[in-house]
C-alpha cells in the first residue's frame, strides 16, 4: 500500500498533468471564493490531499496573464518584480539537508522537517503578500485574490473551504468541517485505490498503457471525474447561504493556465535540483 504522503504526491502530479492545457478556473456550481485581507494565502489549510502548491500572491503575479488582467502597468511590474526577487531569494536561502542526510532521516524527523518548512513558507509568503499588497491598487489585489481562491478551489475544495480565511468569511462550522474531513478522507481513498490499480499494472496508468496512450488518456478522465466528485462533495457541505456567499467572493471566471504558475517568468525551478530532497 502507497504511503499517504506518496499518495499525495501521485495524486498533485496527475491533477498537475489534467491541468496541463489552458483551462477554465470557472464557477462549478458555487465553486471558489475570494480569499480577502488578514492573513494572506499562506497556504492551503487544511492537511488536503491535495495540499500542493502554495497559491499565494506570489506565485500568481508570476503569471503574464494575470498581471494583464490585474492591467498592471511597466513602472509597477518593475516594484513587483523587485519584491518577487527578493521573495524567491530567501525562499531559495532556506536551509535544507543533501538528499543522503534526508534519506537517512526517520519518518518522524521527516514529518518534523516537512512541517518546519511549511510554517516557514507560510510566514515568508504572508510576509510577501503584504508587501505585494501595497504595491496593488485595492481593485487589482481584490482581483488577485479571487483568481486565487478559484486555483485553490481547483486543486481541493475541501481544504480550500477548512482553511481559516475561507472558514471564517463562510461561517463554517465545526460540524461542517467534520464533514469535509470526511469528503476529503473519501476522495483519499479513493485515490489511492487508483494508484495501488496502477501500480498492480506495472506503473502505467489503470486500465493499462503509457502516460500518452490509452491508459494515459483513461487516468485523466478518471482523475478529473474524482476531482468533480470530490469538489461537488465539498460543496454539498455547505448551506444556501454559505454557497452564495462563496460564488460572491470569488468574482468573474478566469482562465488560467495552471503551467504559467508552475515556473511563469522565469522564478521557477532551482528548488529541487541538485541532490536535494523535495519539498512537500
Amino acid at each position: 500500500m502507497f504511503a499517504p504522503r506518496l499518495v499525495r504526491q501521485l495524486a498533485l502530479f496527475s491533477l498537475l498533468t489534467i491541468c496541463s492545457s489552458s483551462l477554465v478556473v470557472a464557477q462549478e456550481g458555487q465553486n471558489g471564493g475570494r480569499q480577502g485581507g488578514g492573513r494572506g494565502f499562506g497556504g492551503w489549510g487544511g492537511g488536503g490531499m491535495m495540499r500542493g502548491p502554495q497559491i499565494d500572491r506570489a506565485t500568481l503575479l508570476r503569471a503574464d496573464k494575470v498581471r494583464q488582467e490585474l492591467k498592471i502597468e511597466e513602472a509597477q511590474a518593475a516594484t513587483i518584480d523587485a519584491a518577487l526577487m527578493a521573495y524567491r531569494e530567501e525562499r531559495e536561502a532556506s536551509p535544507r539537508p543533501d538528499r543522503d542526510a534526508f534519506e537517512k532521516m526517520t519518518e518522524d524527523e521527516r514529518n518534523a522537517y516537512f512541517e518546519k518548512s511549511r510554517k516557514e513558507r507560510e510566514e515568508l509568503s504572508k510576509k510577501t503578500d503584504e508587501i505585494l499588497a501595497a504595491l496593488l491598487e485595492e481593485p487589482q489585489t481584490k482581483r488577485l485574490d479571487e483568481i486565487a481562491i478559484q486555483a485553490r478551489m481547483l486543486f481541493s475544495a475541501s481544504a480550500t473551504l477548512k482553511a481559516d480565511d475561507v472558514k471564517q468569511k463562510l461561517t463554517i462550522t465545526e460540524e461542517q468541517v467534520a464533514r469535509l474531513d470526511e469528503a476529503e478522507k473519501a476522495a483519499g481513498t479513493e485515490m489511492q485505490k487508483m494508484f495501488e490499480e496502477m501500480r498492480a499494472n506495472g506503473g502505467g496508468a489503470p486500465g493499462g498503457g503509457g502516460p500518452g496512450g490509452p491508459g494515459g488518456d483513461a487516468m485523466r478522465t478518471k482523475m478529473e471525474e474524482m476531482r468533480k466528485k470530490s469538489t461537488d462533495s465539498a460543496l454539498a457541505v455547505l448551506t444556501a447561504e454559505q454557497k452564495t456567499a462563496l460564488d460572491g467572493l470569488k468574482g468573474a471566471a478566469f482562465e488560467l493556465d495552471i503551467r504559467s504558475l508552475m515556473g511563469g517568468r522565469g522564478q521557477g525551478g532551482g528548488r529541487g535540483r541538485g541532490g536535494r530532497p523535495p519539498a512537500e
